[in-house]
């Protein structure tokens, strides 16, 4: 229940940390005055996976809850750029008015749709497929895009389904482009790190060009050039295939398509690899080594790989250095999870006998690729910054701030001023929302029941549906509502015509659920819009506030038919399984273990021909023999000389999510980073401001030396430059707008992922 001021005092609310990810339980203390301020944050016990554990981040998620740049009206854009506060029933008129001038003109293939929720705001995103139902929106994208779809591209082809490295139970654990005791991202993560350091019989290897904090609690630190990961993964392969050390009777058993991935690997110099990566040989072979002979191996790569040089097919040997290996569908190495529903969708089609892909669905104009149901965020613009018939005219955004995330800033917001139409659904006023022509303001993620779908655990996984701990702030609303009341102003539905399910709803879950089922075989219509179906009927049959929980009870009927075994080994089975599993979601202050898989569960649903792991993707394997030319894909220069990394995760960087500087403590949190000598040969001082300039753009920062840092290589954290007005009405400089900086054409070849982890750039004294 949500706390009085009065009691807010005394009481702990369990919820969930926003901040990554990862998504902790933790636990509340709400007070001040009006009793919404954020007191005090602990981990909460309790929860199945976080145990009690807590980063710095989370003690200061008062400044997402209490952020002076929430909005609490309806902004509509003026003539003269300004923003006019409107009431929600003209906004909802005027909206759909509008989107449905685009779909009726143009058709609805002509509206994009970008976010669907930012770190642990996902539940509105489920009813956004109904809106999207409604303006026959084809073509949708998140910041997933931007860094996740060429690992659901390969480990699609090559598995099949879902997985997750068991680092934590590893005897050999592998991190590659991940720093997780500074950005977490990983349960429980300074906790585990400090355990394999003292535990003799397990091995931490890093993979990172900084010497990270990671890389301290690592027993190898490959330190690689920038730019360069694949020519040492490249070499710690080719050295196993060409020694020997493959498990070949067990890829014969379990596998398809190695034997040319070791015909071409038996091919490459190691050598000339190790050391045009940065690594010398012999650590390289030692590295291959203690891979190839470990009772167990896992790896987990994250954004310093998946935003760099080469991203996907680094993605692709990962994934080739753990099965080439034997390390799945046993402890301790790859299981393959069941999610109460997809994040990251599976996405694989047919391929040929060479294993090349075949069929893959494309943005109209571009001809970018679509991979989990989302385009490459890096088209964006050049899907609208152009004359042809088929570019797209109207936009909707929610709970995502694309100017201020993807490449080139300041040609994302021409491309929304391009737009017919514009709508953005936040909290606050972001940068994107300073673009649209309408702002929706919804309520913060502690005001309204929330979820994650994030969580990919393996046996037993877990699903955090969390109740509000505050009511919303005034003429606020979720997002559920806003998506229903646009679909109301459309006329999808006649009026009475869900009647009978609303009927239904007030005699029980067991009527419902017969009356639903019975209609989505009668009535397409409601099998198309089940999440506004479900909302505006077994919503309001759900206890006062609790109605946009009713799309979670749809998703556990789906769950529990689907993968019924894994939910019977956690305790739901028979007829009301998918109701007993969200009244446990509903009731639980805390995560709720849903599943519970088995290593042999994770053989039989890989759905390749004969349960087989398949080991080519033809596209990738070739590839390789771009390495073989041991240039690098992007290069400094005389003219720009570093190669900055463009957003890292720092301890203070939340994404868009905390927009005042406030909340960062420490020396330098927001500054450019460079080893010493690098300054000293530029003739820099450390604290002074320098100027920091791309091929895009340029900027003033911060210096701060980082001996930590490979040579050659600068950085600036994510999640700044967001404009900040403080108390006293002034701008406050929060640090760098990276994206001002970066390009939307350096982007991977094959996903189009964005390679913002190696930028070419100088920096001079201002």
């Amino acid at each position: 229940m949500m706390a009085k001021p009065e009691q807010a005092n005394e009481e702990w609310h369990s919820t969930a940390c926003n901040l990554c990810f990862v998504n902790c339980g933790v636990e509340i203390k709400l007070g001040g005055e009006d009793g919404r301020q954020v007191l005090k944050v602990r981990g909460d016990k309790e929860h199945p996976t976080s145990q009690g554990y807590i980063c710095n981040k989370a003690s200061r998620l008062d400044y997402y809850q209490n952020s002076k740049a929430r909005i609490n009206s309806p902004m509509r854009r003026t003539p003269d750029g300004s923003y006019e506060a409107v009431d929600w029933d003209t906004a909802i008129s005027e909206i759909a008015g509008k989107l449905a001038t685009v779909r009726d003109e143009h058709g609805g293939d002509k509206i994009l749709y970008y976010g669907g929720g930012g770190q642990g705001n996902h539940l509105g995103g489920a009813y956004a497929t109904s809106l999207r139902k409604a303006l026959g929106i084809r073509y949708k994208s998140s910041a997933i895009s931007q860094e996740k779809t060429g690992l659901s591209w390969v480990f699609s082809r090559m598995i099949g389904g879902l997985v997750h490295p068991e680092v934590h139970h590893a005897k050999v654990a592998m991190f590659v482009g991940k720093n997780p005791f500074m950005s977490n991202g990983l349960d429980r993560a300074r906790l585990f790190l400090k355990e394999i350091k003292k535990d003799p019989e397990r091995t931490l290897i890093v993979m990172d060009p900084r010497r990270t904090e990671t890389a301290d609690h690592a027993d190898i630190h490959l330190a690689v050039r920038p730019g360069r990961d694949a020519w040492c993964l490249g070499a710690i392969l080719a050295h196993i295939v060409q020694s020997n050390l493959l498990p070949m009777d067990w890829l014969a058993e379990h596998a398809a398509g190695y034997e040319k991935v070791i015909e071409r690997f038996q091919a490459i110099d190691v050598d000339s690899y190790a050391e045009f990566s940065g690594v010398s040989p012999s650590q390289v072979k030692e590295t291959a080594e203690v891979i190839a002979k470990a009772e167990s191996f896992a790896l987990e790569e994250d954004i310093g790989v998946q935003m760099a040089p080469h991203s996907t097919l680094v993605t692709y040997l990962n994934f080739l250095l753990m099965l080439m290996n034997g390390n799945y569908g046993r402890p301790g190495t790859i299981g393959m999870i069941t999610q109460l529903a997809d994040m990251i969708a599976v996405d694989y089609g047919p391929v040929d006998e060479n294993g090349y892909e075949t069929e893959r669905r494309t943005l109209p104009v571009t001809g970018a690729p679509i991979v989990s149901g989302l385009f490459p965020a890096n088209y964006l613009t050049e899907e609208i910054l152009n004359d042809d018939p088929k570019r797209s005219r109207a936009l909707i955004v929610e709970s995502s701030n694309p100017v201020h995330s993807l490449s080139d800033a300041k040609r994302m917001r021409r491309a929304l001023r391009h737009l017919d139409f514009s709508l953005a659904i936040d909290v606050v006023m972001s940068e994107t929302a300073m673009e649209c022509d309408y702002v929706l303001p919804a309520s913060s993620q502690y005001e309204k029941w929330e979820a994650t779908f994030f969580p990919r655990n393996f046996p037993a996984n877990i699903f955090h549906l969390r109740e509000p701990i505050l009511e919303p702030m005034p003429n606020t609303l979720g997002e559920p509502e806003m998506h229903a009341r646009l679909i109301e102003a459309l006329g999808v539905f006649d009026a009475g015509e869900l009647d009978g399910l609303k009927t239904a709803a007030q005699n029980g879950m067991a009527a419902y659920q017969g009356e639903l089922f019975s209609q989505m075989g009668s009535n397409r219509k409601v099998a198309s819009y089940l999440p506004y179906v479900l909302y505006r009927t077994l919503g309001p049959a759900l206890p006062e506030g609790q109605a946009a929980t009713a799309a979670i009870w749809g998703l556990c009927q789906m769950y529990v038919l689907k993968h019924s075994a894994e939910a019977a080994r956690a305790g739901f089975s028979g007829p009301s399984a998918g109701s007993d599993l969200f009244q446990a979601l509903v009731d639980s202050p805390t995560a709720v273990e849903i599943g519970i898989s088995t290593y042999e569960e994770s053989w039989a649903r890989i759905p390749h021909p004969e349960n087989k792991l398949q080991m080519l993707i033809g596209e990738l394997l070739d590839e390789v023999d771009v390495l073989d030319k041991l240039e690098p894909m992007l290069k400094t220069s005389e003219e720009y000389p570093f190669a900055l990394v463009a957003g890292v995760r720092r301890a203070y960087t939340a994404n868009c999510n905390i927009r005042d500087p406030q909340w960062a403590k420490g020396r330098a949190v927001t500054a450019l980073t460079m080893h010493p000598e690098d300054a000293q040969r530029f003739g820099l001082e450390e604290g002074k401001r320098v100027l920091l300039e791309t091929e895009t753009g340029q900027t003033e920062v911060e210096l701060a030396y980082d001996e930590r840092m490979h040579l050659g290589t600068i950085s600036v954290p994510n999640g700044q430059g967001m404009r900040f007005v403080n108390e006293n009405n002034e701008l406050e400089d929060t640090g760098v707008y990276v994206n001002e900086l970066t390009s939307v054409f350096h982007r991977d070849r094959f996903i189009g992922t964005p390679l913002h982890k190696f930028v070419p750039a100088r920096v001079s004294a201002c």
